[in-house]
């Protein structure tokens, strides 16, 4: 990492600045920091593009589209402003280094990791391609390494840079040597491109050399167009392939998925020799190690606009002060948090409770009565005023299919807050409740997100309970503008204008867990992957951060219905102090019962996916003794929680499942951001920003976010042990965890 500039920004978004990652011809790529501790490679885009409307309008559709790229080897987009004076992208951020770094360390790679290389770029490149990208610029600078595999990095650029490929004057969209032939003459580019690409990115990590040599531009370009590739010295069992991307013609061309099957092979043990994996081993630390940031906050009546570089309101750093020197903590005073309950125009950020509400619902007798009155009908409807105008909330959900429970909890939670509301005469609005059911799916998720975007009543949506009906919706509601709250969805990913995260980010989810496992310092953990995009964010950051605190650690990638027998014996024979699984209820399962059988006495931990019904069912008694981190409270046994509890069996007849509480407090939170306007009519586009500047005290939790892109600031870790078939809620303090 580079130090900063004077000119570049102290904070661009929700990100403070830490440093420079590098610069190129579309701008600088900035190390940024979020306020709840994400890192990110900030892109920040040159001024002369950022004038350009023609620009604006590709790079608002490129990064629209780039967020649709689903696949474990390429560096999602988190977060954008396309709309700021100086436009911006952030990905996640992977601290390994670039391939070109570590061939230049190392020479040509082993044939095996070259395999793996290949096969693990030609995913990426597939799932790029599925979501109608051609990425044009792949070369060993846009691939970095880390223990796990490959990151393919900057999809989604540099067609935004250009729609030809040489109309600027000396400018090439793409790096010679690394072009194809097509490219190179300014012909169509399409995926058959991206192959020839990484054909010679392939050859280069092989041999160590690029396929058609060095000097000036026009020469490689030219070797590019008219001169077969230099291939000597890739082995022999590589060779087959990567000529087969190297050739002229781009019909001559494998796919990516043909590419990646070609490629695919067992790499048993690590993927990268010794030297290399030290080298990534070092820079994650140094990464982790950087020092915290104090928060800072504007004083209220601050100007400017969330997300744009270098203006007021986003801490941009005054001339002749060091763009890196921390801000003046005496002059940023931090507001006092107080109760408004009845606020009557939207403030930068305000902090609201819900003790009104604990008041009814504890207050006995008649109090909790209207709790059970008809439920489609609001009190002033009834003559005791003027109609208020009526405000639907969508809640789309799996109502029927493999994720029922989840979604059935967070159904009876926001009916329950619609009817609480919705009795109140002293609020301005009535409320209703519109479900669809998803069922977990992409298909009826997308019917579902179809008929909430067209009804003009709904003005925002609490969705979804499954990864892919998640995935299926949010371009829709992001081109609509309708808000959309999740409660049980944590991936970094899904990060988009409309889009608000209620819990904790799948990677932060393992911060406890990471002073749980170093502070027992007994025996190796055993860190399982189950090879989803799930798994790869919780176990990568664990991972890395047991590297740094020099735990001892041995990652582990299985698919997602392996029987686990192997694995469970290897836990057994290298004494594993921990194995943690990071993955579904249904191969945590599988696992347990494989542990159980092998022998394995040592502990077991889960993440939040495991938090389900399915892994009880499945494991039996074999789940007995497992720990889980989990983003849902239990009503019943968190104090802030019970009296929700109380009119959750009142009204349902049952205890309050996971994520009722959650869903409950989210149509709160919904209905103090619309009651905070101070007007009558609340339309899709005055939510969010509202909501992201709010502070709200939950039944569950305290919900807090970063205005520019939503990112969760809040709390809302749970721990438990499974206990005589049950989850045992132990609180929110890994502390609480049996040693």
């Amino acid at each position: 990492m580079q130090p900063l500039h004077a000119t570049d920004p102290a904070r661009i978004g929700g990100y403070r600045v830490l440093g420079r990652l590098g610069a190129g011809g579309m701008g600088v790529v900035l190390l940024g920091r979020s306020a709840g501790g994400a890192l990110a490679a900030v892109k920040l885009v040159r001024a002369e593009y950022a004038d350009d409307p023609d620009f604006r309008v590709r790079f608002r559709r490129e990064v629209a589209v780039a967020r649709r790229v689903r696949s474990r080897w390429a560096v999602p987009v988190v977060d954008a402003d396309t709309e700021a004076p100086a436009p911006w992208l952030a990905t996640e951020f992977v601290p390994g280094p670039p391939l070109s770094d570590a061939v230049a360390r190392a020479g040509g790679l082993p044939a095996s990791s070259v395999r793996f290389l290949g096969s693990r770029l030609a995913e990426a490149l597939d799932a790029v391609h599925e979501a109608g990208l051609v990425h044009r610029d792949v070369k060993p600078a846009n691939v970095l390494l880390a223990t796990d595999g490959p990151r393919l990095i900057d999809f989604g650029i540099a067609r935004a840079l250009d729609d030809t490929v040489l109309t600027a004057t000396d400018v090439v969209i793409g790096s010679p040597g690394f072009l194809s032939p097509e490219q190179a003459q300014g012909g169509h580019v399409g995926p058959p491109s991206d192959v020839f690409s990484l054909g010679c990115v392939l050859a280069y990590a092989a041999t160590g050399r690029r396929p058609f040599g060095t000097g000036p531009a026009e020469a490689m370009l030219f070797r590019t167009v008219h001169d077969a590739a230099d291939t000597f010295g890739i082995p022999d069992g590589l060779l087959p392939p990567v000529a087969a991307c190297l050739a002229k013609a781009p019909g001559d061309r494998p796919t990516a998925a043909q590419l990646r099957d070609a490629l695919a092979e067992d790499t048993p043990g690590p993927w990268l020799p010794g030297g290399l994996l030290q080298l990534i081993a070092e820079r994650s630390a140094r990464m982790l190690q950087l020092p915290d940031i104090e928060p800072t906050r504007p004083t209220a009546g601050t100007a400017g606009t969330a997300g744009t570089a270098g203006t007021a309101g986003t801490a941009a750093h005054a001339p002749g002060v060091p763009a890196d020197a921390p801000p003046a903590a005496a002059s940023v005073p931090v507001p006092v948090p107080v109760s408004l309950p009845a606020p009557t125009r939207p403030r930068r950020r305000t902090v609201l409770a819900a003790g009104g509400a604990l008041t009814l619902l504890t207050g006995g007798g008649g109090s909790a009565a209207w709790l059970l009155r008809d439920k489609d009908s609001a009190p002033d409807e009834k003559g005791s005023g003027p109609v208020r105008p009526v405000l639907a909330i969508g809640l789309q959900a799996d109502l029927s299919g493999p994720g029922q429970t989840v979604g059935r909890a967070q159904r009876d939670g926001a009916l329950l807050a619609v009817e609480e509301l919705t009795s109140r005469e002293d609020l301005p609005f009535a409320f209703r409740l519109a479900e669809s059911d998803d069922r977990g799916a992409a298909g009826p998720a997308a019917a579902a997100a179809a008929a909430f975007t067209a009804d003009t009543s709904v003005v925002a949506v609490l969705a979804a309970t499954g990864p892919a009906a998640v995935a299926a919706v949010l371009a829709r509601y992001d081109q609509a503008g309708l808000p959309v709250l999740t409660v049980n969805d944590g991936d970094t990913t899904h990060l988009n204008r409309v889009y608000t995260c209620l819990r904790p980010n799948d990677a932060y989810q393992m911060r406890p867990v990471v002073e749980y496992l170093t502070g027992r310092r007994r025996g190796t953990t055993l860190v399982v992957d189950d090879g989803t995009p799930y798994g790869w964010q919780t176990t990568r950051f664990l991972s890395e951060a047991l590297r740094a605190g020099k735990s001892p650690m041995t990652p582990a990638t299985v698919a997602p219905d392996a029987d686990h027998t192997d694995l469970a014996r290897e836990a057994v024979r290298s004494a594993a102090g921990a194995v943690l699984y990071g993955g579904g209820p249904s191969g945590a399962a599988r696992l347990a019962v494989a542990l159980a059988a092998a022998g394995y006495r040592g502990r077991a931990l889960a993440t939040q996916a495991v938090h389900d019904p399915r892994f009880l069912q499945e494991a039996g008694a074999a789940a007995e003794g497992w720990l889980l981190v989990s983003t849902a409270v239990d009503p019943a046994a968190a104090p802030a929680a019970r009296a929700f509890d109380t009119a959750f069996r009142a009204r349902h007849r049952a205890p309050a499942p996971p994520y009722a509480a959650e869903a409950y407090d989210a149509v709160h939170l919904l209905a103090r951001c619309a009651q905070g306007l101070g007007r009558a009519q609340v339309g899709r586009g005055d939510l969010v920003p509202t909501l992201r500047g709010t502070t709200y005290e939950g039944v569950s939790k305290t919900y807090a976010f970063e205005q520019a892109n939503g990112t969760y600031t809040g709390d809302g870790l749970f721990f438990y042990e499974v206990a005589s078939g049950r989850f045992r809620f132990l609180g929110n303090r890994s502390t609480a965890w049996p040693v």
